[in-house]
């Protein structure tokens, strides 16, 4: 059986369908093939529309920015441990630590305890 389709109309302005041209020609399908394409996989929220698409790599560099970062912050607060800059370096790795949770939507509260 035959999956029924609706044609449906929809606006662009010049430059989103220059992209949607170009991205589609990388794709090597028709643009409307990857409209539809796209739109049911945002549908699906298998497309981040809203969180600009987090890609796996950048995730990982992310990620391991985080590590140094916390690393690094760890570090320096031992050889100044003891001085009134102990609470700047506290504050600042919990920042990043809530910068990192926002960004990839994760916990680390577990693993750091």
């Amino acid at each position: 059986m035959a999956i029924r389709s609706f044609q449906r109309s929809i606006r662009f302005t010049k430059n989103e369908w220059d992209a949607v041209v170009e991205a589609a020609e990388k794709a090597e399908i028709a643009p409307g093939s990857f409209v539809r394409k796209a739109a049911a996989r945002a549908a699906a929220d298998d497309l981040h529309l809203y969180g600009g698409g987090l890609t796996p790599e950048l995730a990982e560099l992310i990620e391991r920015t985080f590590r140094g970062v916390y690393l690094l912050t760890y570090l320096k607060q031992e050889e100044l441990d003891g001085s009134d800059r102990e609470t700047l370096f506290d504050r600042a790795a919990e920042e990043a630590r809530i910068a990192h949770n926002k960004t990839l939507g994760t916990d680390r509260s577990d693993e750091e305890s």
